[in-house]
């Protein structure tokens, strides 16, 4: 996969001794030792002297994402085993010179250190003796996903001189000094995040003293000279701290230091491990910065609506259209459980809160065997574990909701989160309609546009090779409006609408050993729609319980290999009364209501399925995906054999070749299988996609990411007109399977990964989806509702410390094609019905106007020393254009005017985090 961001992990990394001044000594030993030091360590003093020892804690790793690089969550950070120190220059040492090198430092697999290559000298011999000294080092492996992988990371490699300690005064007569007493120590934290900072150089005393805090980021200085010492504090990936201190005899000063995050960090971690790039069309993208972007209101998952393959929709729509596809074409999933939407009502905000995701991944075409019964794409929300470091709070509020979240550890291996969600449209317009009542035009409201979720987990770490989390998260949308105007349909005087679900999850991950690694998944849900448009109902009720059991398997150095069921049982409950469908060639009364047909349709289906797939890597650089998926539907009576092929091939260092094949199918909609509403005969429908793409990196953070894709659709559930015999009786075939369609197209993602101060990307699609058939028996060739050849969208976030530390600033950029309408050639008036009718011109052969729209947003943070408190100022549409997003006629057809979107909208906020 291609992460564009990542959120960075609390990590565990080696303790590291104390040290004390008594650990220094003179050049004249065999073996010299260096100390990391503050950037303003001192040049060379024409005096004899000493070396600190070197103290290379393990780094906190960032992801920083790379076009060519893969997904995946880093679960294990590497931490340096064996250390080998570097031998002073001979010329720095002659002329007392301190220097710093920055290396890039490839770990394997097995924790040895593959490559290192110097990315800023420091010249007079300090490049080499740092570049010698590192490829011999040790680390622990890196895992990603819980499986063991190559990383790179950046590493900065100090050196420091100082001159030898004078004699202490209580120096005993054979030169030997009393032991030190420990009178200085403390914690050393990120301020804002409470996060312990490991590794951290404290410099006491103008370099009298430097000790090294450990992995919970404390520190112990001895023997700190009475008085006021100055205290330096540095650690790369942060500002440099200092203060004084005031030690007194016979008193341990207790510290406690909040050190800033450096607003340019230069840490680096790149994966290039066996997993990550086996995708060719996916994209992950983590949150974080994220939320900062304008016009997803701080929701990171809405930002996959930015992003090639991805076509816009309506002002007011959640759904996700994907490479010409229908919204019901692709498959959303929250950490691999189905889920209908990931929207609230109108799109306004996902149903999860994105605290609690790692990241979003998006494959618009060409995702592998493990996943299937969908025909365009897939969207998948991974959640991450409750923090087990320590308690988090999180307040988040604006215009139209509000956010609350805690998590925290309850035990050494067990750590809780639970979030929840309310908005409170309903209570402003409630409130507006009490003190203005003529205001909403005679609409009342008996439930106001209102919406909920939440989210609770419990992680269990039983062992190394085992853990255990348990989920449960639901969502919650409802409308209803009465003495609406229906445009003089008597009798309809009141609309409602009701969406829900609610999931329950039971995971245990198990690494048999280092070569074998299976998950176990269960989880039961439940789903509820209802629609009341008076005296139309119809209401659909659904028990599910799904399992996923994977195992994956290392079977050679070059070679590994998946398996797994992917399992889903259902019951849904259909019922309603709705208009009877009159059999063709008979005109519909005049007044719906008088053939209204009662709905009662109760079924169970089984949904398994068996998969299997390899990664297979016959020469270096090349990466060959084959998988073969197998499924059954117990409705439909049918199954189907489902093979896939994905390949990628690194020609170059910075260049990547890919490409993928592959058979997709899908059941249709409940609805088509009924004998009321449809064709209990109807069938899968089916895709065959293929693309190719290329991924560069450019020039440093710059990326591009280049594909063209084909979809060739086959058996569509469409309409039709025709008579059949079912049962020994005539009755109206309704849907059957004759519909064929292609989409095809091109997209770019130039990507400028984030360098902690500036991220954004640039992402086009050109695209084209055509349906062959309105209706069986006909051959029409029209385009989609959404068929949009031009999608343009830029977006971007700047952090500008200098002007106020904390303010940032982002935006977003869209432009895409107007939808294709059906233009009206004019219209008749229709005695029996009292009414006029139209009759319209081929559909596509008119548009809606291009549509355009800027957002903006501007945050500003304050971090105090355990907490962060952020305000937010997000405007959409700064330039109020009217964009058409539908058309109204009037009584006759002979005049319309467009529908606008949304106008000029600004919205704001407060989000506190402990």
């Amino acid at each position: 996969m291609i992460p564009i961001f990542q959120r960075a992990l609390p990590e565990r990394v080696k303790k590291s001794p104390r040290r004390r001044r008594s650990d220094f000594f003179s050049s004249r030993f065999a073996r010299s030792r260096f100390s990391v030091a503050p950037p303003s360590a001192p040049r060379a003093r024409e005096r004899s002297f000493s070396f600190a020892r070197l103290r290379l804690a393990s780094l906190l790793l960032l992801f920083i994402p790379s076009i060519a690089i893969a997904q995946g969550t880093l679960t294990k950070a590497p931490a340096l085993e064996e250390m080998v120190e570097a031998e002073y220059p001979p010329e720095a040492k002659a002329e007392g010179l301190t220097g710093v090198v920055v290396l890039e430092v490839d770990i394997g697999e097995d924790g040895a250190v593959m490559d290192a290559q110097v990315t800023e000298p420091a010249g007079h011999g300090f490049d080499e003796a740092a570049l010698e000294a590192v490829r011999k080092f040790r680390f622990s492996p890196a895992e990603i996903d819980g499986q063991p992988a190559a990383v790179r990371i950046e590493y900065r490699y100090h050196f420091f001189f100082r001159p030898p300690p004078e004699t202490p005064a209580d120096a005993s007569p054979d030169g030997e000094a009393a032991p030190a007493v420990v009178n200085l120590q403390g914690l050393v934290l990120e301020r804002g995040t409470r996060k312990p900072i490991a590794g951290a150089t404290v410099d006491v005393a103008d370099g009298a003293i430097v000790v090294y805090t450990d992995d919970k980021g404390h520190f112990e200085a001895a023997g700190v000279p009475l008085g006021e010492v100055k205290v330096v504090v540095v650690e790369t990936g942060h500002e440099r701290f200092e203060t004084t201190e005031n030690i007194e005899a016979g008193q341990v000063t207790e510290v406690k230091y909040y050190v800033y995050r450096a607003a340019l960090s230069p840490f680096e971690s790149v994966i290039t491990g066996r997993r990550e790039r086996k995708e060719v069309s996916t994209v992950a993208i983590s949150v974080g910065e994220l939320q900062k972007l304008p016009g997803v209101s701080g929701d990171a998952v809405k930002v996959v609506q930015n992003l090639p393959g991805i076509a816009r929709v309506p002002f007011g729509s959640g759904r996700l259209v994907v490479r010409g596809g229908n919204p019901n074409d692709t498959r959303t999933y929250i950490d691999g459980q189905y889920v209908p939407t990931l929207f609230h009502f109108g799109g306004i905000t996902s149903v999860y809160a994105s605290e609690l995701v790692q990241q979003v991944e998006f494959e618009p075409g060409n995702f592998g065997a493990r996943y299937g019964r969908a025909t365009a794409g897939r969207i998948e929300l991974v959640t991450r574990p409750a923090s087990p470091d320590r308690l988090h709070l999180l307040a988040d509020v604006d215009l139209y909701n509000a956010t609350g979240l805690a998590e925290g550890p309850v035990s050494d291996d067990v750590s809780v989160a639970v979030a929840a969600r309310r908005s409170y449209v309903d209570a402003v317009i409630a409130g507006a309609a009490s003190a203005a009542p003529n205001t909403f035009d005679g609409i009342g409201f008996s439930i106001a546009p209102r919406f909920y979720d939440y989210q609770g987990k419990i992680d269990y770490k039983l062992d190394e090779r085992n853990s255990v989390r348990f989920d449960v998260f639901g969502s919650s949308d409802a409308l209803a409006l009465t003495g609406i105007d229906t445009g003089g349909v008597e009798g309809i005087t009141a609309v409602s609408t009701t969406t829900a679900f609610t999931r329950v999850g039971l995971t245990w991950d198990h690494r048999i050993n280092s070569q074998t690694r299976t998950r176990v998944q269960i989880f039961p849900g439940f789903d509820h729609f209802d629609f009341d448009l008076e005296p139309i109902t119809f209401q659909m009720d659904q028990t599910s319980l799904g399992a996923r059991v994977e195992g994956f398997h290392v079977l050679a150095p070059n070679l590994e290999a998946g398996v797994g069921l992917d399992l889903l049982f259902t019951r849904s409950v259909l019922s309603g009364l709705l208009p009877n469908e009159p059999p063709p060639g008979q005109i519909p009364p005049p007044d719906f209501r008088q053939d209204l047909v009662p709905l009662r349709y109760d079924v169970v289906v089984s949904q398994p399925a068996i998969w299997t797939e390899a990664i297979w890597q016959p020469v270096e650089g090349l990466k060959l995906v084959p998988g073969l998926r197998l499924d059954y539907d117990s409705l439909l009576q049918s199954g189907w054999f489902d093979p896939r092929f994905a390949a990628r091939w690194a020609v170059a260092e910075d260049t990547i070749l890919k490409g993928g094949v592959g058979l997709y199918h899908q059941p249709p909609q409940p609805q088509f299988v009924t004998e009321e509403l449809g064709n209990p005969a109807v069938k899968e429908e089916g895709a065959t996609q293929y693309s190719v793409g290329v991924e560069q990196r450019l020039l440093g953070p710059l990326g591009l990411d280049l594909q063209i894709y084909y979809k060739d659709l086959f058996n569509l559930v469409i309409p039709s007109a025709r008579v059949i015999e079912r049962n020994g009786e005539q009755v109206p075939e309704r849907y059957a399977n004759e519909g064929t369609g292609r989409a095809y197209g091109a997209e770019l993602l130039l990507r400028y990964d984030s360098d902690g101060r500036f991220f954004g990307w640039i992402a086009y699609s050109l695209a084209r989806s055509v349906r062959d058939q309105q209706e069986a028996g006909t051959n029409l060739g029209e385009v989609t509702t959404l068929d949009q050849p031009h999608n343009f969208v830029a977006v971007g976030s700047l952090e500008l410390p200098e002007i106020w530390r904390g303010l940032s600033f982002g935006f977003r950029m869209r432009y895409t094609t107007g939808n294709p309408r059906r233009e009206i050639g004019g219209s008749f008036y229709d005695a029996d019905t009292d009414d006029y009718r139209r009759y319209s011109l081929p559909f596509g052969d008119a548009r809606f106007p291009a549509f355009f729209q800027l957002d903006l947003r501007l945050d500003k943070a304050w971090t105090y020393e355990g907490s962060v408190l952020t305000a937010y100022i997000d405007v959409q549409n700064v330039t109020n254009r009217k964009n058409a997003e539908a058309i109204n006629y009037n009584f006759d057809f002979s005049r319309w005017a467009y529908s606008p979107g949304l106008p000029l909208f600004p919205s704001f906020g407060v989000r506190y985090a402990y």
